[in-house]
């Protein structure tokens, strides 16, 4: 990494400012259709340290799936309301059907 600072001509510990104002300059004392290998460098060295710096911040983004902790005395209570909801008589099913 210290030698995309030094290709950049920067410090280390360069905010995100300061790496893109030293990469512009670079630029333009490297023009590509002059310097194709030093722009290409230039480039390299920029791409890794603006992802440095970013990277920080790609776990924010990432899906992370719930562990979801069930309480088993309201899990037993819902069970109960959902079978008690359930149970017809004969007379009611028969009732129900025709």
């Amino acid at each position: 990494m210290a030698d995309h600072y030094e290709r950049l001509g920067i410090l280390p510990g360069a905010t995100i400012a300061q790496i893109k104002a030293a990469y512009h300059a670079k630029l333009r004392e490297f023009p590509a259709h002059t310097y194709p290998e030093e722009f290409k460098a230039i480039r390299a060295a920029y791409e890794a340290l603006r992802k440095e710096e970013t990277g920080q911040y790609e776990d924010f983004f990432k899906f992370r799936p719930l562990e979801p902790e069930l309480n088993p005395e309201i899990l037993k209570q819902m069970r109960e309301k959902a079978l008690a909801q359930l149970e017809v008589s004969l007379d009611d099913l028969i009732r129900a059907t025709f």
